[in-house]
C-alpha cells in the first residue's frame, strides 16, 4: 500500500495494492485499480469508518456454500478483516453496508478468467447475502479494469472503466504476482470462523 499526504484531492490517499486492506475513520480516499481480482468497500456510515479490502478467491467455486468451501477461506478472511477492524474502531457489523468492483474476465492470467471471475462474483454475492450486509452498488464481471476511488467516512465511491490498460500498467504486473502467489501457496490460511 501507498500513502501519499498531499494528493490532488486534498486529502490523504492510500493506495491498495492486490492483497492490501485498510480500515479507517479518518478523511482520506483508498484507491486500487481491479482487473481479475475484486475490491470489497465496507463502510458503517453512521460511524463513518470504512475500509477497502483487494482480493481474489483462489479458484472455482463449485455449489457448495462457501462456509464449507476450502476455496472460499482466502475471500472469508480478508473480508472478516475488515470487518473485523471497523469494529475496533466503533463500528457495528449490522450495520454495515458494502460496494463491490472487479472480477473482470480479461486474458492476461494463466488460469481460466472466465471461470475465476463466475467464481469471485458467486462468492462475493452469496458471502454478503449470508451476512446479511447489502450491497449498496456493485460493478463486476466484464472484460475490463476499474479504477477505484473509495471515501470510507461517507461510503462514496468513484468508478472509472479503463479501457486502455497501459493506464494501468503498473497494477496490471502487481495483479498478475498477487494471482500467482495466491495461487501458488494453496489452501494455507488456516481455520475461518464466523461470528
Amino acid at each position: 500500500m501507498l500513502r501519499k499526504e498531499n494528493s490532488k484531492y486534498g486529502v490523504p490517499m492510500y493506495m491498495l495494492h492486490p492483497g492490501d486492506y485498510y480500515v479507517t475513520d479518518q478523511k482520506c480516499l483508498m484507491g486500487s485499480i481491479a482487473g481479475i481480482t475484486a475490491v470489497v468497500c465496507l463502510y458503517d456510515p453512521g460511524r463513518r469508518i470504512g475500509g477497502m479490502g483487494h482480493f481474489i478467491i483462489p479458484g472455482t467455486q463449485g455449489t457448495e456454500d462457501i462456509l464449507f468451501d476450502d476455496i472460499s477461506k482466502e475471500g472469508i478472511l480478508k473480508i472478516e478483516y475488515i470487518m473485523g477492524e471497523i469494529v475496533k474502531l466503533g463500528g457495528d457489523r449490522k450495520d454495515l453496508k458494502a460496494k463491490l468492483f472487479g472480477a473482470g474476465s480479461y486474458q492476461g492470467t494463466e488460469n481460466n478468467p472466465l471461470a475465476l471471475s463466475r467464481s469471485n462474483i458467486t462468492f462475493l454475492h452469496e458471502y454478503f447475502r449470508n451476512e446479511g450486509i447489502p450491497v449498496i452498488k456493485e460493478s463486476l464481471g466484464g472484460r475490463y479494469r476499474r479504477k477505484v476511488l473509495f471515501s470510507p467516512v461517507d461510503g462514496k465511491v468513484f468508478m472509472k472503466l479503463l479501457e486502455n490498460n497501459m493506464d494501468a500498467s503498473k497494477f496490471i504486473e502487481l495483479e498478475k504476482q498477487y494471482v500467482d502467489q495466491v495461487f501458488r501457496s494453496g489452501d494455507t490460511y488456516g481455520d475461518v470462523i464466523m461470528f
